[in-house]
C-alpha cells in the first residue's frame, strides 16, 4: 500500500543518504514509521461511534480490533515506539529471527507473544529483502491460530522480489511499505536500499 508519497519521500531521502548521522536517521525513521503505522491501522476493522461536539453530533471511525505489534529483532525495534504512539493500547510481541549470512535463510532464536492473543497482528520490520524473515513470522502467527487475513506488515523499504513473495502469504493490501526497490544484490541486500537499518538506527 503506497500513499502520501511526498511526505514519505522527504523522510526516505534522509534515510537513504549515507551521510545522514544517527540522530537525524532516527528522527526521519520515527516520523516515517508513525506515518506508515497510521496508514496500516486504517486497513484494520473499524466501527462508527457517535460523538457530540460543542455544536452538534457527528460520527467518527473507531478501531474495532485488538492488535499486537510483532517487531522482528533487531531492526524491527526501531518501529515499535512509533507503532505504540499510533495504537497505544496495543500489545507488543517479540520475534528474534536472524538471517544466516552463508545462505540468506532465516532462523528463529526467540519468540514471546501475549496470552491471550489479540485478534490481529502487525509484523514490524523496516527492510523486506528476500522476505524470508517476514514469511517465517507469518508462518509462526498462523501456527498460533491467526489466519492470513488477520496478519499485516509494516516496513520502510522492500525489494520487488520480497514484496511479491510476502504478498503470496498475506493480502497485498495488508502490506504497508514506503518504497519498493527493483532488485537485490548477489548477497541478497536491497539495491539501492539504505544499508543496515538496525546499525544506522541504533548507531552500531
Amino acid at each position: 500500500m503506497l500513499t502520501n508519497k511526498f511526505e514519505m519521500d522527504r523522510y526516505l531521502h534522509i534515510l537513504r543518504d549515507e551521510r545522514t548521522p544517527t540522530e537525524r536517521f532516527r528522527w526521519a525513521s520515527d516520523n516515517l514509521a508513525r506515518l506508515l503505522c497510521s496508514i496500516a491501522v486504517t486497513t484494520l476493522p473499524h466501527r462508527t461511534e457517535e460523538v457530540r461536539t460543542p455544536i452538534g453530533k457527528t460520527e467518527v471511525a473507531v478501531l474495532n480490533a485488538d492488535v499486537m505489534g510483532v517487531p522482528i529483532f533487531r531492526a524491527g525495534m526501531a518501529l515499535v515506539e512509533s507503532f505504540i504512539n499510533v495504537v497505544p493500547q496495543a500489545a507488543v510481541g517479540s520475534l528474534l529471527i536472524q538471517r544466516d549470512e552463508s545462505n540468506a535463510q532465516p532462523k528463529l532464536f526467540y519468540k514471546k507473544f501475549p496470552n491471550p492473543l489479540p485478534s490481529h497482528a502487525i509484523i514490524l520490520d523496516p527492510m523486506l529483502a528476500t522476505a524470508g524473515s517476514a514469511v517465517m513470522a507469518v508462518d509462526i502467527l498462523i501456527n498460533d491460530g491467526y489466519t492470513p487475513d488477520r496478519i499485516y506488515f509494516v516496513g520502510v523499504v522492500a525489494s520487488q522480489e520480497g514484496y511479491d513473495r510476502l504478498a503470496r502469504h498475506i493480502p497485498a493490501n495488508h502490506i504497508t511499505i514506503a518504497a519498493i526497490d527493483p532488485r537485490l544484490t548477489p548477497a541478497k541486500y536491497i539495491d539501492p536500499g539504505l544499508g543496515d537499518y538496525g546499525d544506522r538506527y541504533f548507531g552500531t
